[in-house]
């Protein structure tokens, strides 16, 4: 019996010695959201572009975009096939169109813009910790999640995950369950939200939608809050290949690499990105509208979500050439991305009425980066994925590889950066937002000085503006590492 004891206190002994430990991590048994400092976190991820997945969840799962090896080398040779036979360029672009169709058919939307496909993403409708994939995320948004898990405690981190093809405003129905489960399982009255890359605009549809009286604080990470160039160009039928554009983008990838960079210097230097571009232009002055008919308008034209990224300017433009003036027609279509522009119309009002109100936010936004040169305004500065300029508010920004110049006089010139690249004097917020150069898109990733500053950004409790801590000044440095540095 003695012994039996003796087991018995010596275990309770052991338990005791963890639970300081369980403690730290911000859980107990009985949490108090009363005594909790650590405000939930709502993750809104950005696209995934190959995420998405016909019968998702069944046992019939597969990718929407398909990948398949044997298919596509088919494909390849299908088109030089065909180039052949007819000896010309119509055979090779007919067989491109038909590999792409096969790839990408499953994205297709119908006429109102819902998926004409039983397409679908896995959901995390617990807090990420249930879950091991965010749990132990690494990179971009799952590292995001791992590294909030581990700042806020169990229960405290919250990931969503959504059909980036879709209206905004359905992803905002997501958000807004994701947003009241977190308050209805943690007992605290208001979340903070992290809105990353696509996450900005469906964000922004679900503050118009549900308000935001449930937000204490709202970070726009690399975000679209603003809209996206290349969403615009690309349903404005504004396609072009640059050879300096081309250039750029090669020599950013191959920077670590001295000889494939010397190689593409060399390639530059004989003209070879010029001849490349001769090649490319006679492709698309001949095929371009062929294959906007036959692919890219029955497969990304009704995709809503770019509609709700498009910039005003060019909205009109964008519906003349994806519908030709056919809008009787395309009505019902047309009145969602009406409603769309509205909502984009609207942000800034909004997000102002959210500070006036004490919601507090942080714009993030990257330069230094080469984007996609495959649209008109590629020459735009980036972070390799989206314009520093929609990113950062509507900065003022010099093209990639160029500066505002010596003469350049901006109106705060405290808001210009020290390589007088970004102005951030005619910003929306220029008081809330940070600009960072060379971090890639979506940054934050496990472990990283920049998963401490996303950390910092949520969990400050002074006076929230941008530069408010001396470790993290509105303008700042990104290494390969993630490492950040004052400018």
């Amino acid at each position: 019996m003695k012994k039996v004891i003796s087991i018995i206190l010596a275990i309770s002994m052991i338990f005791t010695l963890f639970v300081p430990a369980f403690a730290d991590n911000g859980e107990t048994a009985e949490h108090n959201p009363a005594e909790c400092k650590n405000v939930p976190v709502i993750i809104v991820r950005g696209m995934d572009f190959g995420g998405l997945y016909l019968d998702c969840g069944t046992e019939n799962e597969a990718p929407a975009i398909n990948t398949d090896a044997e298919m596509i080398v088919k494909g390849v040779f299908s088109a030089i096939g065909k180039g052949i036979a007819k000896f010309s360029f119509d055979g090779i672009i007919d067989g491109v169109k038909d590999l792409a169709t096969d790839i990408f058919k499953s994205l297709s939307m119908d006429e109102n813009g819902d998926s004409l496909y039983n397409v679908g993403v896995p959901k995390y409708p617990e807090s990420a910790d249930n879950y091991e994939n965010l749990r132990n995320g690494e990179g971009f948004e799952l590292g995001m999640t791992r590294t909030c898990i581990e700042a806020f405690g169990e229960g405290h981190t919250y990931y969503v995950n959504y059909d980036w093809r879709l209206d905004p405003y359905v992803v905002a129905d997501d958000i807004n369950e994701t947003v009241n489960a977190a308050i209805e399982n943690t007992g605290h009255d208001k979340v903070n939200i992290v809105c990353c890359s696509m996450g900005g605009i469906m964000t922004v549809a679900y503050l118009t939608e549900y308000g935001y009286e449930k937000v204490n604080r709202c970070l726009f990470m690399s975000s679209t809050f603003c809209g996206a160039q290349v969403a615009s160009d690309l349903l404005c039928g504004k396609v072009d290949i640059k050879a300096e554009n081309l250039y750029n983008m090669l020599k950013n990838m191959t920077a670590d690499n001295k000889f494939l960079s010397f190689i593409i210097d060399a390639l530059d230097f004989v003209g070879g990105f010029d001849a490349l571009t001769k090649v490319t232009d006679f492709i698309l002055d001949n095929y371009k509208d062929e294959v906007f008919a036959d692919v890219i308008k029955p497969i990304f034209g009704r995709m809503l979500t770019l509609w709700g990224l498009t910039q005003p300017e060019d909205y009109e433009n964008a519906i003349n050439y994806m519908f030709g003036g056919r809008n009787e027609e395309n009505e019902a279509f047309l009145k969602r991305t009406d409603a769309l522009q509205e909502m984009m119309n609207g942000r800034t009002a909004l997000i102002s009425e959210m500070l006036e109100n004490g919601v507090e936010i942080a714009v993030v936004a990257h330069y230094g980066t080469p984007v996609v040169p495959v649209y008109e305004n590629s020459d735009f500065n980036g972070d390799g994925t989206l314009e520093t300029y929609q990113m950062s508010g509507y900065a003022t920004v010099a093209p990639y590889g160029e500066t505002l110049g010596d003469d350049y006089v901006a109106k705060n010139p405290e808001y210009l950066s020290p390589d007088r690249v970004v102005d951030l004097s005619n910003a929306l917020f220029p008081e809330y937002t940070y600009i960072i150069k060379d971090a890639p898109h979506v940054a934050g990733s496990y472990g990283t000085d920049y998963a401490d500053f996303l950390v910092w950004l949520l969990s400050y409790e002074g006076e929230f503006y941008a530069g408010a801590s001396e470790k993290y000044p509105q303008f700042m440095v990104s290494d390969g590492s993630q490492k950040l540095e004052k400018f």
